[in-house]
């Protein structure tokens, strides 16, 4: 295993704590230890040895891709990240390569563009993360206690520290630290707990989406080799609600995921019912791969009722001493990717204010973090309420974006230009504005709309003829 950078010779203060054993915050908690003397990691749930699903992370069994900006994040927390994940068998891909995707019933050209993203199973990223974190000589892990509460200065203007308990009851212990960052999930207390000091309850944003997806691992055929290690088939919203999805992760081994919005997805347990949704897709391509499959375990069933915002950055008052991370913060659709990626910016931000010093910090923080999410907000946001079902504020001008929007993608699958542009959006190391620059917006203005929607398709009958022997 790689060794980790050394803690600065300057730390920004003696102890900080981070509760909340989510990816978010393993990545928060590498960042803070070189600003901080101590770092201390809370975490509810027990953790085992290697990768193991855990109780606290009820999506573990489903899909989770790093993006090229988390990616390239982790490695600059982790120096030699990319060949540790390596080493323990995931796979780290090219997003055109060796990706298949037909998105909105168009597949997009193949080939290689240069961003990277990772494929394996929930615990095993988790797993490669925590024994970095676990490598560190200045941070103490603390699983199997639960933070229950905040400890603060006198006038509530500061949190200085926590309440810890064991799972269930016992006895209380304080736990006094100079940064409390909170990445507990969409669970979080944090805005009880800060109504209960006195502090306006924060506002929040909902989009009620009702997504519906079902998981299932299934073992490779022996010689199947279709030239991609990940395909997707999106939907054309609004029209279209359902999507699949396969990667290739560890132990040579699919992970499939099926499902679809407002409820539309595959039962939670029947077998003949998951293939059947399969085949319902608007291209036969998963579905005549997976048929020749052998399913390896059961299937995982996942509901996700709404994104959801917390805007700290809005509150008029907020206490210095505590940051709010990951799905604490903000939560997003999964289907889009993006939770990871947008955690490690976070991750990545607190760090930045950090080295500015740490007066002021939770205050700097919030409002900065409250900029950085709006565009990843937007990106979801945006899909989903396509469906005129789904209940939201659209924005001015949303049925423009969605015209614009369109017809760039249509575009990206015959300009290799626009392609790069569109997916270093997606992997969130272009702005999305570099869509709408004086350039890109006459070329989408004045490109002919007639592509060739399966162009870049794989071949459905060659993969149905190469099952196993």
């Amino acid at each position: 295993m790689s060794t980790s950078t050394p803690l600065p010779s300057t730390p920004a203060g003696k102890h900080a704590l981070v509760y909340g054993g989510s990816i978010t915050g393993l990545i928060t908690v590498g960042v803070l230890s070189r600003h901080f003397e101590r770092v201390t990691f809370v975490e509810r749930d027990r953790f085992e040895h290697g990768p193991r699903v855990r109780k606290g992370v009820p999506q573990a069994a489903h899909a989770h891709i790093l993006l090229t900006r988390g990616l390239n994040i982790l490695g600059e927390v982790f120096p030699g990240f990319r060949e540790d994940l390596q080493a323990a068998g995931a796979l780290i891909l090219d997003m055109t390569e060796h990706h298949a995707w037909c998105m909105g019933g168009v597949w997009l050209p193949r080939g290689r563009i240069g961003l990277d993203f990772t494929c394996q199973s929930r615990p095993l990223l988790e797993w490669v993360i925590r024994q970095r974190i676990q490598a560190l000589p200045n941070v103490t892990v603390r699983d199997g206690s639960e933070v229950t509460g905040f400890q603060t200065s006198a006038d509530k203007a500061r949190v200085t520290g926590v309440r810890l308990q064991a799972p269930g009851g016992g006895e209380e212990e304080l736990l006094e630290a100079e940064l409390v960052v909170d990445a507990s999930g969409r669970g979080s207390r944090t805005p009880q707990w800060l109504e209960a000091l006195g502090y306006p309850r924060v506002e929040e944003t909902l989009i009620q989406v009702d997504v519906v997806y079902a998981s299932r691992v299934y073992q490779r055929p022996r010689g199947f080799e279709p030239g991609w290690e990940m395909m997707s088939i999106s939907p054309r919203l609004p029209e279209q609600r359902k999507f699949g999805n396969i990667q290739r992760i560890e132990g040579d081994r699919w992970l499939v995921a099926l499902g679809g919005w407002l409820g539309e997805g595959p039962s939670a347990t029947d077998e003949a019912d998951f293939l059947e949704f399969a085949r319902s897709l608007p291209e036969p391509h998963l579905y005549e791969a997976l048929r020749h499959a052998e399913p390896l375990g059961p299937i995982h069933h996942y509901r996700f009722s709404h994104n959801q915002r917390r805007h700290y950055e809005r509150m008029p008052r907020f206490p210095e001493g505590l940051a709010v991370v990951g799905d604490a913060l903000c939560s997003f659709n999964p289907i889009y990717g993006q939770g990871m990626t947008t955690g490690a910016l976070q991750a990545h931000a607190l760090g930045e204010h950090l080295s500015q010093g740490l007066d002021g910090v939770a205050q700097r923080y919030r409002r900065h973090v409250g900029q950085l999410l709006a565009t990843a907000w937007s990106m979801a946001a945006t899909g989903d309420l396509r469906i005129p079902e789904v209940e939201g504020k659209r924005p001015p001008g949303f049925a423009l974006m969605n015209w614009y929007g369109d017809r760039f993608q249509r575009l990206a699958t015959q300009d290799p230009e626009t392609l790069r542009t569109f997916m270093g959006v997606v992997h969130m190391v272009e702005s999305p504005s570099a869509m709408a620059s004086p350039r890109r917006l006459l070329e989408v203005l004045t490109a002919r709309p007639g592509a060739d929607a399966r162009k870049h398709a794989p071949k459905p009958m060659a993969i149905a003829s190469n099952q196993a022997v």
